[in-house]
């Protein structure tokens, strides 16, 4: 295609459509009639056709790639720049928005007509950029309501503006890109900082952002249409500071506003439009495009942390899969129990913050729900307990203190109780190697026998039987329980006797010593003799018993006179009187015990 006489030079970041409407205005015609002239469509510049863009190029010998680049072209429903998709309310059609200052820097660097040497940018015709970056200055609207014919035509639809700009940078509104402005306007030009935001599309991270700074200033019942640019820019500023850190910053601006809202009054049920407002509704009743599903899972995530919702209910219109949080109420209908009995087992485990908390305000892990509502259902007393594992009285407290079942505590105004599965997962330990058996031997016999014949315990066997130290364990058809139980009881009384004393009862000492009991009693008394109390190993009675390795001591530092007479073969008067010609007399310690005793070392050999 021919290169046209009258042409203008293409601007940094100028669209093909400014491009066109300045090298029409160049040859005194408009950008349709000029396209028009040369077989080519306006509107095919405006949805961005390459083919279009390069032949515009050559016309007016302008740099393809520059133009393309610059392009806001349509695809299918929607409209990209620079791989940002953008939907069509996203653009600027019928309005346009500009930089005096930049315009004034347009003319002052050409030698074109004032009218020919301004043009668009890109990023102007975005709505969500409504500040110069470069200058820091607030975008202003130029023209508004264009018709038809003449939208995209940029220097048509500014040149009688033209005059007024050096008027309009002076009064421009000085301030810098907002958060949200400056990411947007590096997502066109290829940064990506902010892996949450990046993930999502272009119009969705502007929208998203917007929306929730919105609300951040003007309140969940703010209506967005009513906002001015000004406000837009306010609400972008601040909701960038929420959605910069993802999924973490719209779980804290939703808590936030869960935390401050407030009811209509004490019987209201307020459900989450109530309590995020206008920031619930978009998400949950339009905003149908997919690329809004990972906003509405950070909004999601937030609010099944927040509200007892579960199967049966619909979040963002699909199910919720898992329940994460019961409150009393959603309990009692779950586990169809009465609601103040319930919250009778929430406030014994402490986890109602405050009595005025209503039934709908508690808050409960739905595992710890089902524990503590399971464990209601399944909890028996003390009693019931004995019953259903056919036991003696006080056997599940035993079992309990020796940690082979578990007991639980519900609250101080509540009783112990034990759980139908845990005894049931006891009697399977017990039961798990016992033989069936039509009728006992000999020696087998019920626990209780077996603790008779070999002075034990029941709780003794027990330990025994799940310990696995008994070979053989029986198990009566025609009884239930701890009844069925069968065992040997020799093999009982054999694992359960205790350790063999450790010296000797006093019967077996006198015997031993030679000495009577009144003797025996007085050398005990008199610390003679030292003795210790342990438990019979059959019997298990207290005995108490004097150490062999005491006896041994005694027997060789003392002697009584009987002894000594015994062991010299002489009468006893006979001895004592040349003991006492050879000045031996007997130890004082042991004066008093009934009897008289020499130490060994004071005899003559």
């Amino acid at each position: 295609m021919q290169k046209l006489v009258l042409t203008v030079p293409a601007g940094v970041g100028e669209t093909p459509t400014s491009f066109a409407a300045r090298l029409a205005a160049r040859n005194f015609v408009s950008a349709r009639d000029l396209l028009r002239d040369f077989g080519l469509s306006f509107q095919d510049v405006v949805d961005g056709d390459e083919h279009t863009i390069r032949r515009l190029a050559d016309l007016g010998g302008a740099e393809f790639e520059c133009l393309k680049r610059n392009s806001i072209h349509k695809v299918g429903m929607m409209y990209s720049l620079n791989g940002q998709t953008i939907t069509k309310p996203g653009i600027r059609r019928r309005r346009v928005h500009l930089c005096p200052v930049c315009i004034q820097d347009d003319i002052a660097a050409s030698i074109l007509a004032p009218g020919l040497a301004a043009y668009g940018r890109s990023e102007w015709a975005i709505e969500a950029i409504r500040t110069c970056a470069r200058h820091s200055v607030a975008l202003v609207e130029v023209k508004n309501d264009i018709r038809s014919s003449e939208l995209h035509d940029f220097t048509r639809n500014i040149m009688d503006r033209i005059p007024d700009m050096d008027r309009l940078a002076r009064n421009v509104r000085r301030r810098p890109a907002s958060g949200l402005e400056t990411y947007l306007l590096g997502r066109i030009e290829g940064r990506t900082n902010y892996p949450w935001l990046d993930r999502l599309p272009f119009f969705v991270a502007a929208y998203t952002t917007e929306l929730f700074g919105a609300v951040s200033q003007f309140g969940k019942g703010v209506n967005l249409r009513s906002l001015t640019d000004d406000d837009l820019y306010q609400a972008g500023a601040a909701g960038f500071e929420i959605t910069a850190s993802g999924a973490a910053g719209i779980d804290h601006f939703m808590t936030k506003l869960k935390s401050e809202h407030v009811r209509k009054n004490d019987r209201s049920v307020d459900g989450l439009q109530a309590t995020y407002g206008k920031l619930y509704v978009p998400f949950a009743q339009g905003l149908s495009d997919a690329g809004y599903d990972p906003v509405r899972e950070a909004m999601a995530e937030h609010i099944l942390a927040q509200f007892p919702l579960g199967p049966g209910d619909e979040l963002f219109g699909k199910p919720v899969e898992t329940r994460r949080f019961h409150s009393i109420r959603t309990a009692a209908l779950a586990y169809k129990m009465h609601s103040k009995r319930l919250r009778k087992l929430v406030d014994a485990e402490g986890l109602i913050p405050a009595p005025s908390v209503k039934d709908r305000d508690v808050l409960l892990d739905a595992a710890v729900a089902d524990r503590l509502f399971e464990r209601e259902r399944n909890a028996i007393t003390a009693k019931q307990a004995e019953q259903y594992i056919n036991a003696p009285r006080g056997l599940p407290k035993a079992l309990c203190d020796a940690g082979i079942i578990p007991r639980h505590s519900v609250g101080s105004a509540m009783n112990n109780v034990y759980l139908e599965s845990e005894l049931d997962a006891f009697l399977i330990r017990l039961f798990r190697k016992a033989k069936k058996v039509k009728s006992a031997g000999p020696q087998a016999c019920d626990m209780a026998a077996a603790c008779r014949r070999a002075n034990c315990s029941v709780l003794e066997i027990i330990r025994l039987i799940i310990d696995d130290q008994i070979a053989w364990v029986g198990r009566r058809a025609d009884a239930k329980g701890l009844a069925a139980i069968l065992v040997d009881s020799d093999e009982i009384r054999a694992l359960t006797r205790l350790p063999d004393l450790c010296g000797l009862i006093y019967q077996d000492a006198i015997r031993t010593l030679h000495v009577s009991g009144t003797v025996m009693a007085g050398l005990v008394r008199a610390g003679a003799l030292k003795t210790v109390v342990q438990r019979h190993p059959v019997k298990r009675n207290p005995q108490v018993v004097i150490p062999l390795e005491e006896i041994g001591r005694f027997k060789s530092m003392y002697v009584s006179l009987h002894q000594l007479a015994r062991e010299r073969g002489k009468y006893m008067g006979t001895l004592n009187r040349e003991l006492q010609e050879a000045g031996v007399r007997p130890t004082p310690e042991l004066d008093g015990v009934g009897a008289s005793f020499f130490k060994r070392s004071d005899l003559p050999p």
